[in-house]
């Protein structure tokens, strides 16, 4: 039976580990949460008392972290707002499961409270690993994202952030040891929290200085904010504050006064009006207001009034890259060239654009005919009006860009959180795309970036990482801890990320997951700077998951001897012999 005390306690505990993730990064809170979970478990009567426990503590978890899910109803009108908050806790009781996993075995494996500890602590890896995998996998905000904010944090470019979350709660069962057991597991419980200290020291010191010499760089985020990404009638508007943002951020990058290419303005169309194609993405709407604000890497010499006031010539500089969100180009590019020429026309010859679109290919049917195939894609545009690369999202998400089970689910009134009646295609997984004159890039489209061991081709390791997303349906909550996913693949990899979205946060995070330069969400802008060098290859991304199996391995080990170990029985009193 399960108390009501041990269950309002296992969801508030819940609760309070939530907080320890962006954006509020509570992370002592957290440790707390996380010893709680694990008294829960040790003193639970049987495994499916500490499944159950484990499944209301995950459960209060994830639905206070991923609150932000509930605010991407409200921007469409086939389902109601209200589901929001029914898809948010139905999702938590879904997530939560993979708390109850381990919870549950650790007790079933164990009798003894230190060893079901120690089960608990070595099963917790695959828990998350099963998370991040199982039906196409949601693998946000894992345990050990709470260790972000600390040098701790470093450790992920050994143990990538399964490991991290390992490390997150071993140091709760720590202090339950140092709460509730006497002797030795209390000192277990000291050592384990020296060692997490010494770690931290290590943590530090593989952080290095580096200054920023790479290439010149320029994300653009236009402030476009959801309630008005489909409207028709301001798609001309939406363009013309990319192109601006972008020509205001190349001026800015310029290290010459001289005018070296005129504005390549051509007559306005309608974006979606392709000869015998019809877009399947209405074109979007822009929200321009508010003052226009730039960030301006040190380094870099900020350009005259003159130089950046018209927006018709851009100065003299070094080839650029420039990085536009998820979804920022509406028309067909690959069949429209009049609208390629206008893009490409905002930027200089040598310089390259990287900007989310959708891509189409014609493909036949069975029965012989021609049809078209979409998908989330990535451009590479260069200023000569070539397309020089192409890729496609891969991990695509459930109800936003496809419809699992659609002959069974549409007739219930369940739809795609866009519009549209198709459902996009996959692409093949992360890839390598060589950039002519710049340095090889893997794209990650919006939440591809939260999953560790599948942002870069492990037999082509790109030099840094692309991450295009629309943030802006996802309230306060989400877009922090989009940026916090980034920063974790950063220091797995020892790669830069560089972020894109419409509303915030745009961000570029160095191989060492510091935020280097930003905008916050709502901020209308351009960050111009320069690329983060990559960093040796980490020995995450050469082992992956090898060295945590093997640690989980010894600690259920280490479990399975001391549930076996039988202290001796006392000594028998020696007999008296009397005369």
């Amino acid at each position: 039976m399960q108390g009501p005390r041990n269950l309002i306690v296992a969801a508030v505990a819940g609760a309070a580990t939530a907080l320890a993730f962006a954006p509020l990064n509570l992370w002592p809170l957290g440790l707390v949460g996380l010893a709680l979970l694990a008294h829960l478990v040790v003193t639970a009567d049987s495994g499916w008392a500490a499944a159950g426990r484990g499944w209301l503590f995950g459960t209060a978890m994830f639905a206070v972290s991923l609150n932000w899910i509930a605010t991407s109803f409200t921007y469409q009108a086939k389902m109601p707002a209200a589901l929001g908050w029914v898809a948010v806790i139905g999702l938590a009781m879904y997530l939560a499961l993979f708390v109850a996993l381990p919870a549950g075995l650790a007790v079933r494996l164990a009798k003894k409270p230190v060893a079901r500890a120690l089960w608990l602590v070595a099963l917790w890896p695959l828990a998350e690993t099963l998370r991040g995998t199982l039906l196409t996998g949601f693998a946000w905000n894992p345990a050990g994202a709470m260790w972000l904010e600390t040098p701790v944090a470093q450790l992920a470019s050994v143990v990538g952030s399964t490991g991290l979350s390992m490390l997150a709660l071993a140091c709760g069962v720590a202090l339950l040891w140092l709460v509730r057991n006497p002797g030795r597991w209390r000192g277990a419980g000291i050592a384990t929290l020296a060692v997490t200290f010494l770690l931290a020291l290590l943590g530090g010191s593989m952080i290095t200085e580096n200054d920023f010499i790479g290439t010149p760089l320029v994300i653009v985020q236009p402030g476009i904010g959801q309630d008005e990404r489909y409207d028709a009638a301001s798609a001309e508007r939406h363009l013309a504050t990319y192109i601006r943002l972008t020509r205001q951020g190349l001026n800015q990058a310029a290290q010459a006064g001289r005018p070296v290419l005129q504005n390549a303005e051509v007559a306005r169309r309608a974006l979606t009006e392709t000869e015998g194609v019809v877009s399947p993405v209405p074109p979007s709407a822009d929200k321009v207001t508010g003052e226009m604000k730039n960030k301006l890497a040190p380094g870099l010499a900020a350009p005259t009034p003159e130089q950046a006031g018209g927006g018709t010539a851009l100065l003299a500089r070094k080839p650029t890259l420039i990085l536009w969100p998820e979804g920022a180009i509406d028309a067909l590019v690959e069949i429209d060239p009049s609208a390629l020429a206008r893009i490409a026309g905002s930027i200089g010859r040598g310089d390259l654009l990287l900007a989310g679109g959708t891509g189409v290919s014609r493909n036949r049917d069975g029965a012989g005919n021609m049809g078209a195939r979409y998908a989330n894609s990535l451009f590479a545009i260069a200023g000569d009006g070539r397309i020089v690369a192409r890729f496609d999202k891969a991990h695509l998400v459930p109800l936003g860009e496809y419809v699992p089970l659609r002959d069974w689910l549409e007739p219930l009134g369940i739809a795609r959180l866009v519009p549209g009646d198709f459902d996009f295609a996959a692409g093949p997984g992360p890839r390598t795309l060589m950039l002519p004159g710049f340095t090889s890039v893997s794209p990650m489209i919006c939440y591809e970036i939260a999953f560790p061991q599948a942002v870069a081709d492990r037999g082509n390791r790109p030099g840094w990482i692309a991450n295009v997303s629309n943030d802006a349906w996802f309230s306060a909550w989400g877009p922090p801890q989009h940026l916090a996913q980034s920063r974790l693949r950063a220091i797995e990899e020892r790669l830069p990320v560089a972020r894109a979205t419409p509303t915030g946060i745009s961000a570029v995070v160095d191989g060492f997951g510091r935020v280097r330069s930003s905008l916050a969400q709502g901020e209308i802008g351009t960050i111009v700077t320069s690329l983060p060098p990559p960093q040796p290859e980490s020995l995450f991304a050469r082992l992956g998951l090898y060295p945590v199996a093997v640690l989980a391995l010894l600690l259920a080990l280490a479990g399975w001897l001391v549930e076996r170990h039988r202290p001796p029985p006392p000594p028998r009193p020696m007999r008296t012999i009397t005369a």
